[in-house]
């Protein structure tokens, strides 16, 4: 098993070119002007081409009354066409309200950056700020219906409805219309979505594809910003919350991925950042991933919330968030640092930002025997791969002028962002010294180059064993027509990444030595 820093060692060699992003930092809502310090922040791998991603807000609307029906309806706030763009050489890139605001001063030199107005997707309307109050959902996507890519630049054909002021929910069920529903729908979905957040407010909708990716609690505010500190490929089940029934359940994704809250106060010189803080005449404190080291509550049956859990030697479940601020409510307080363009550091609180790392597709720091298993399932695998829409119900979603299912994209999220990696880990191995768009055996090879093994070159059968069985598993790997990663992997003793004659040679000569001769990959 190999450890972060020698995965993260080995990321040139492995392909720099992985294509990995995701929705890093946003600031929705600064005090003071918002065009000043209005910002999306975007991370990934440096130098990745965003051409054909594209970026929206999403207003849930409002239902205060919890009738069902909106007093404000729902609509796309924002979008963005991402088109031309690459990250930046750390991997980030920032979309900012204005040019000459605050926070171009303060976004690191090193970020790609542009302005709302500069990528906004052509309508009637002009880019203007990120709406507050409501439910707010970022998405990010990489496919659009009524959509395609001519020359490096998008092509929005007649139907296109991911832009600015469509409703992308007209009977408000919180689902993102396919054009069939209720009412003067749009065809939106399906979209294909790279990565999304949410937040929850004034009784409006989320439009994340699973609510583990919505912030559950957000107690009496709408979020001045949110900042990512961590990625996972599954809920980690760190903590607990009690949710609207009355149940202790396990803490989101999204609970364990952020930071959010209030923004206390913006620089008042250059080399400050803006700050999360705790103001407590007008402001909720600060919230964010759980504090592992923190108390052990028990609670009775069908809490109404937390505040009826109380500490106890006996407990079994956690509530308490990291600490965020310092000398809370007096004058030298100080809290988390929002920092444009770079990564979220904050070694005060404790606090060290995602990383990708070169083959680690289940997004846990490590390079391992699981990731090899991984990309050997995916052989073969694009990123355009459709299955049938499915509703809530696992029921096919059918399109009325076809009668068939529509077709959504298989792979989304967390999965499209490790097959992106996976696909390219060898970037030369398509057509023309390209990169494949399907993950190959060469794409294999080079995780199993990082992984190892303990097997013997001459152990073909993988029994733990060297003896004359493996030389016909070696005969029949070598005669097998067309090559699959697994009779690559056996055949290939010399690790070349082919399969001939020089590897029977390199066979015999490991099999001489017996328990002594060389390990080779699985």
């Amino acid at each position: 098993m190999k450890k972060y820093v020698l995965a993260a060692a080995l990321l040139t060699a492995a392909g720099s070119a992985q294509g990995q992003v995701i929705i890093n930092e946003i600031i929705q809502d600064p005090p003071g002007s918002e065009s000043n310090w209005e910002l999306i922040e975007l991370y990934g791998r440096p130098g990745m081409d965003l051409t054909g991603y594209a970026l929206g807000l999403i207003k849930g609307g409002e239902d205060t009354n919890g009738d069902g029906s909106p007093e404000v309806i729902a609509e796309i706030d924002e979008a963005y066409s991402l088109d031309g763009l690459a990250l930046g050489p750390s991997g980030f890139l920032v979309l900012l309200s204005s040019p000459v605001g605050d926070a171009s001063f303060f976004t690191d030199a090193d970020a790609t950056v542009r302005t709302f107005a500069q990528q906004h997707i052509p309508t009637i309307d002009t880019a203007g700020s990120l709406a507050n109050g409501g439910s707010s959902s970022y998405v990010l996507v990489r496919a659009r219906p009524n959509h395609r890519i001519e020359n490096g630049e998008s092509i929005y054909e007649p139907g296109y409805a991911f832009r600015k002021d469509v409703n992308p929910d007209v009977n408000f069920d919180g689902k993102i219309d396919f054009g069939i529903e209720s009412g003067a729908a749009f065809e939106i979905d399906p979209l294909q979505v790279v990565d999304d957040m949410a937040w929850s407010d004034a009784g409006g909708k989320e439009y994340v594809r699973s609510s583990e990716q919505e912030i559950s609690d957000t107690p009496g505010f709408d979020p001045d910003a949110v900042s990512r500190v961590n990625y996972f490929n599954e809920n980690p089940g760190l903590g607990d919350r009690v949710n609207g029934s009355g149940q202790v359940v396990p803490t989101r994704m999204a609970d364990e991925s952020w930071v959010y809250g209030e923004i206390l106060r913006l620089p008042q010189a250059i080399g400050e950042l803006p700050e999360f803080g705790f103001e407590p005449q007008d402001m909720q404190p600060p919230k964010g991933p759980t504090d592992l080291s923190g108390p052990l509550y028990d609670c009775p049956p069908s809490p109404t919330g937390e505040i009826d859990c109380a500490p106890s030697g006996s407990g079994t479940f956690l509530f308490d968030d990291i600490t965020l601020v310092e000398n809370a409510g007096q004058p030298d307080e100080f809290g988390f640092n929002i920092t444009p363009g770079t990564f979220n550091d904050d070694a005060r609180f404790g606090v060290t930002q995602f990383r990708f790392v070169a083959a680690d597709f289940n997004f846990d720091g490590l390079v391992d025997s699981t990731d090899l298993s991984l990309i050997q399932a995916r052989l073969g695998a694009t990123l355009d791969d459709r299955i049938d829409c499915l509703d809530e119900f696992g029921d096919p979603i059918i399109d009325p002028e076809t009668d068939l299912p529509f077709q959504c994209f298989e792979f989304e999220g967390r999965a499209l962002n490790a097959l992106e990696a996976m696909r390219s880990m060898d970037a030369t191995d398509g057509p023309g010294g390209g990169n494949a768009a399907e993950v190959t055996p060469l794409d294999i090879a080079a995780v199993e180059a990082l992984v190892g093994t303990d097997r013997l070159c001459a152990d073909t059968n993988g029994d733990g064993a060297v003896n004359g069985s493996d030389f016909f598993a070696w005969v029949a790997a070598f005669g097998t027509n067309p090559v699959t990663s697994e009779s690559l992997t056996a055949c290939d003793v010399n690790s070349d990444a082919a399969c001939n004659g020089s590897d029977f040679f390199a066979w015999v000569a490991a099999f001489g030595q017996g328990p002594d001769g060389p390990t080779c990959t699985p």
